[in-house]
């Protein structure tokens, strides 16, 4: 691995060390281009749960933000012979006809999303979410779910979203303490709210912000 994406990531991440307070990450397709996940994760000092990027985290006792890790399933960031990587590799192969899987092209509505820039939370990482939202609805929190990849139809675009964005959703609507999704990905942004009542955002990506302005999103 060349010094190049290691310095691109360093450069970023020292903007963010000028913060004063309390930076939390979570991994997009974007940043393991760059890097593998098993130099980004320390690298940005991100939880790791048995290989997984998951984790979550009380600002105050009322509150909890649970961070998923939308390349759990992935063709991206683990290693070519790894079991996950292989899984991704035949999900793909099964669900996306074209040579260059990062193309939808000739996919119809949700089938897009099968794509290779995209990915999915494994069981195992679905059944933690399961146990942390058991636990926030004991202690009366109220949570925010973030992830990269969307997880509501109506805030992305059909190919930005979660491969397994149904199942996480189906987890997340058997509790009402979870108020809020955060999203990237879909470079446009969007907002929705889902049937349960809760908010879908994804915010805008700032390398579309035209040249001279301030890039941002909100």
């Amino acid at each position: 691995m060349s010094a190049g994406p290691v310095s691109r990531v360093k450069k970023v991440n020292n903007e963010f060390q000028k913060f004063n307070g309390p930076v939390f990450h979570l991994i997009g397709n974007h940043c393991l281009y760059n890097l593998p996940r098993d130099k980004l994760l320390p690298f940005l000092k991100i939880p790791c749960l048995n290989g997984h990027a998951c984790y979550d985290f009380s600002p105050g006792p009322e509150h909890r933000l649970v961070v998923l890790d939308g390349y759990d399933i992935s063709a991206i960031g683990w290693p070519r012979g790894h079991p996950k990587t292989l899984q991704a590799l035949e999900f793909l192969g099964k669900k996306n006809p074209n040579s260059d899987k990062n193309s939808p092209a000739g996919l119809l509505g949700l089938e897009r999303r099968f794509v290779m820039f995209n990915g999915a939370a494994g069981r195992e990482q679905l059944k933690w979410l399961d146990g942390i939202l058991q636990d926030a609805r004991k202690l009366e929190q109220k949570v925010i779910v973030c992830c990269h990849l969307p997880l509501d139809l109506c805030a992305s675009s059909q190919e930005a979203l979660l491969w397994n964005y149904d199942e996480a959703m189906n987890v997340i609507h058997q509790y009402n303490c979870v108020k809020a999704c955060l999203s990237g990905h879909d470079h446009k942004g969007g907002h929705s709210t889902d049937s349960h009542g809760i908010h879908h955002r994804s915010f805008e990506a700032a390398l579309e912000s035209p040249p001279g302005t301030d890039a941002f999103g909100h």
